[in-house]
């Protein structure tokens, strides 16, 4: 029973407000006739964040929506994954969790939330470079992530729901599957991975990058997860050799080549997941103010396309069965 009094903002829905006084009450991390504050959190399409303010103490709540296998997100995985990257110093501490639902309450992180523009304007390639690669080089027991097993789910899921996407993208999903068989058939170097690198899920706080959001964070290819963010922050030609040489600056044409290869990867899971997800999601939730479902889709399926025009993908897949030893990606 609530012991404490409790200040709702006008944007936080009855359904959710009731569900996080049920997981306060539960956790017991709130003293008897404290205040507290809940204010929704921008982000999380599938999830609602809310901030919770009580006293001194601040914290991240997650409300996960009940479908995680349509997601891709394995719920207790993503709990692990981000207490792993805490414990690196990378990620907000998970402090409270209700299982198997995968609602969680972590300690917040203030500072500026990173965007596109945000990179370009405080010069942060380099530092997210270093960040990533500090995590990469980690280990987390929560899973294996594959790119390619959410793409295919997200395609399943669109298809059961009537979306059509498949028969769109015909010469892409070619192209997946000679992509994939490179992969999970070289030495391609793997490591803990973030997996979902929107420029939105870094926090920069004074010097310092945290990462948050973790649904597919796991054990992955780094190809993957360098691309995920060249993609996600719209990085061109040379903005990606300049963040690819931060990471690694011996890196080689056969490391490029997977990065492209695993850049239009990116570009389609993403563009699946939006179709996917608009008809479920678009009526009660978008991740950013003025985005799109199909926006996002278009601007993602747009730069896999452009990896893979005018014959390219012949030469990123000749280049790419190259694995130097010691290569970091």
């Amino acid at each position: 029973m609530t012991q404490y009094v409790l200040e709702v903002e006008p944007d936080v829905d009855e359904s959710s407000r009731r569900l996080a006084e049920e997981l306060l009450d539960e956790w017991g991390i709130i003293p008897a006739g404290e205040t507290v504050r809940i204010a929704r959190l921008s982000g999380g399409a599938s999830n609602v964040n809310l901030r919770i303010s009580a006293g001194e103490s601040t914290w991240a709540l997650r409300l996960c929506d009940p479908l995680g296998e349509r997601w891709g997100v394995d719920r207790a995985a993503t709990i692990q994954a981000q207490n792993d990257a805490a414990e690196m110093g990378l990620a907000p501490r998970v402090v409270a969790q209700k299982m198997p639902a995968g609602h969680f309450l972590s300690e917040f992180v203030e500072g500026t939330t990173v965007t596109s523009e945000y990179v370009r304007e405080a010069d942060l390639l380099e530092p997210i470079a270093r960040t990533l690669r500090e995590l990469n080089a980690g280990s987390t027991t929560g899973r294996v992530f594959s790119p390619f097993r959410d793409l295919g789910t997200f395609l399943e899921f669109g298809d059961g729901d009537g979306v059509g996407f498949a028969p769109q993208i015909t010469d892409e999903l070619a192209a997946v599957t000679r992509i994939r068989a490179l992969f999970e058939t070289r030495p391609a170097p793997r490591g803990f991975c973030h997996s979902d690198l929107v420029p939105q899920n870094f926090i920069r706080h004074g010097d310092t990058l945290s990462l948050v959001d973790f649904d597919y964070a796991g054990t992955g290819w780094v190809a993957f997860e360098l691309a995920s963010f060249s993609c996600q922050a719209q990085l061109d030609a040379e903005e990606t050799h300049a963040f690819l040489s931060a990471y690694d600056p011996d890196y080689d044409e056969g490391q490029a080549a997977r990065v492209e290869l695993m850049r239009a990867i990116a570009g389609i899971r993403e563009a699946c997941w939006a179709y996917m997800a608009e008809p479920i999601l678009s009526g009660s939730t978008a991740p950013l103010d003025g985005w799109t479902y199909q926006g996002y889709a278009a601007n993602n399926l747009a730069q896999a396309r452009g990896v893979l025009a005018d014959g390219r993908l012949e030469q990123y897949l000749s280049a790419a069965r190259h694995v130097r030893p010691g290569a970091l990606f």
